[in-house]
């Protein structure tokens, strides 16, 4: 298999993540949007479809709504179990090429544009206006159109009841697009090529082309999606938050952008995420605290897509079936839209607000708030020999110094890379790591410790380097010494000053915006605070937890400085702290 090849298949995993099929009734059409440009859609109707007045489900999709065999023009099945399901419980689907994608016009001037946004007004209305709607539309998907789906609610139209954002962006620059403030070119170079390749409908690399509508192939909306961005190179120009990423700034492209639109639309959301997934646990914990809209949550521990079991405590470098289930996915999808849109009741209302999976215990715990209830923040110091307590350092002068290993890795199956279709593994033994990294580790804790939010960390830090990176690692660490990865975070040191965000209480927020932005003076002191991913894990009696410092992840993100060998001293006496800061459940 060439590694084109397997790049496409990999993508495709993870937006059909349980497996294919192909509805027999579909009917393609183009409709125009913002500024008359011409949408693809297709729409499928169940098998046993018979001039019923149906619930429409959306799909707005970057991926291309269909194939096609290039050189018959014969259609290529191209549905998921996801969607097969629907069919097969009396929905109709709508596929839709979003805005300078698949067979559609129009020109793309970014990813999630306020045009693309306020296209969908059209297509939802020309939908509901169609014989076979019964005025009530959804929408679901996952990665882009899970994104897409709770944009939808912006729109604000009174046709959508409901809508399932998977696996989604909530803030485009934080995650995916640049994390900590970083370039990740290991999964974003991947991604930008592949939907290049998309949009160039470039059938040598990707062995199938963009499902024609009607006879005629679509050739002069291809030609116009020459003009896309190439995703790779319009992130490279773009460091900041405030930057343009195309025409927009990245501060436009997400559905932060749209909290108020989105809260005010009242539209229920089943959010489907995972903890490991990207950044994507911390967007639905802050969506959930943050946007009225009636929400009910649940976070797996599996990969991008809910595809397999992430759980370092399960997995190590093969992969595991996911909890949920597959078929448990399916029916959570099906009983949510069922409730809402056909008025059957399934008891969501009854469903838990938040039902979230707890490693170590590895078992799901649930909550109607959050935080849980009797979240307390406790403060661990970084103290002399490796040592992680909770006594503040008495040394006068006390400091460790690490000059930067560039070879330090989460490996090329982690949080980041499954954005790509790939399982989670290898994350179970992080000792051979850990000798590369700064460590800091607690005794064996003399009763078990509940986990459960978002850590912080925060490091009295000079550098011989004006440009490096930091990134620490949450771990429990066993009784036989063996220590796992839990969790992360990191920071592009030039984006260290600290500012404000309504969203988050008690957490350091940075704005990532130029003017904020700083180089590290040489040999200086500077406090360092960031957050890590949120997480929830039982530390055991008889385990220990563990910290790792690095200034790289090399099969990741992209080596900084890029000349020179910074050493990092991290400072733990009297006058200057550093601590790890953990929301524990009593």
């Amino acid at each position: 298999m060439t590694a084109k090849r397997f790049l496409f298949i990999l993508f495709f995993v993870s937006v059909n993540q349980f497996g294919f099929s192909q509805a027999n009734n579909v009917e393609s059409y183009y409709v125009p949007a913002v500024n008359g440009t011409k949408l693809a859609i297709d729409v499928y109707f169940p098998d046993n479809y018979k001039n019923r007045k149906l619930p429409v489900l959306f799909e707005f999709t970057r991926y291309w709504r269909g194939k096609e065999d290039p050189k018959t023009g014969t259609p290529i099945a191209s549905l998921g179990k996801v969607d097969k399901n629907f069919l097969d419980h009396d929905y109709i689907l709508a596929k839709v090429d979003v805005r300078g994608t698949g067979a559609s016009y129009g020109v793309r001037t970014g990813e999630y544009t306020p045009t693309e946004v306020k296209d969908a007004w059209y297509i939802v209305d020309w939908v509901v206006n169609q014989p076979w709607s019964n005025g009530k539309v959804g929408a679901y998907g996952t990665s882009y159109s899970g994104t897409t789906a709770e944009l939808l609610c912006a729109i604000q139209h009174p046709a959508i009841k409901a809508v399932i954002p998977g696996w989604s962006d909530f803030d485009v620059y934080e995650s995916p697009s640049r994390p900590y403030g970083m370039l990740a070119t290991s999964f974003i170079a991947a991604w930008s090529q592949y939907v290049n390749w998309l949009d160039q409908n470039s059938v040598e690399n990707l062995g199938a082309s963009v499902r024609r509508v009607g006879e005629d192939f679509p050739i002069d909306a291809i030609k116009e999606h020459k003009n896309n961005p190439i995703v790779l190179e319009a992130l490279t120009a773009a460091p900041y938050k405030d930057s343009k990423f195309g025409d927009f700034k990245f501060e436009e492209l997400d559905p932060v952008h749209w909290k108020k639109e989105i809260s005010e639309s009242n539209v229920p959301m089943l959010v489907l995420t995972s903890w490991l997934d990207a950044g994507t646990a911390e967007g639905t914990l802050l969506r959930l605290q943050h946007f009225d809209n009636p929400q009910k949550v649940v976070m797996m521990p599996t990969s991008h897509g809910g595809g397999s079991h992430a759980s370092p405590f399960i997995v190590s470098d093969k992969m595991v079936d996911p909890v949920p289930s597959a078929n448990e996915q399916l029916k959570l999808r099906l009983d949510f839209f069922d409730h809402y849109l056909k008025e059957k009741d399934k008891g969501v209302e009854d469903w838990p607000t938040i039902k979230y999976y707890n490693f170590g215990e590895e078992s799901f715990k649930q909550s109607d708030i959050w935080p849980p209830e009797n979240q307390e923040r406790i403060k661990y110091y970084l103290n002399a020999d490796g040592k992680l307590d909770n006594l503040e350092p008495d040394e006068p002068q006390g400091m460790d110094k690490y000059l930067v290993d560039f070879s330090v890795s989460t490996g090329t199956n982690n949080r980041w890379t499954t954005q790509m279709g790939k399982p989670i593994l290898n994350l179970d033994n992080r000792n051979a790591a850990d000798s590369l990294m700064l460590t800091y580790t607690t005794t064996p804790l003399k009763e078990s410790l509940q986990i459960t939010g978002t850590p912080v960390i925060s490091l009295s830090l000079s550098s011989t380097h004006q440009e490096g990176g930091i990134f620490v690692y949450l771990e429990d660490v066993d009784p036989d010494g063996k220590s796992r990865y839990i969790t992360e975070g990191g920071l592009l040191l030039e984006h260290r000053k600290l500012a404000k965000n309504d969203m988050l209480d008690k957490i350091p927020y940075h704005s990532f915006k130029k003017s904020d932005a700083s180089p590290m003076p040489i040999d200086e002191i500077e406090e360092v605070s960031f957050k890590l991913h949120p997480t929830s894990i039982l530390i055991k009696k008889g385990h220990a937890i563990r910290i790792a410092l690095a200034g790289a992840d090399k099969d990741t993100f992209n080596k900084v400085p890029t000349e020179g060998i910074p050493t990092l001293s991290i400072y733990r006496n009297k006058t200057y702290l550093s601590f790890l800061e953990l929301p524990i459940i009593k």
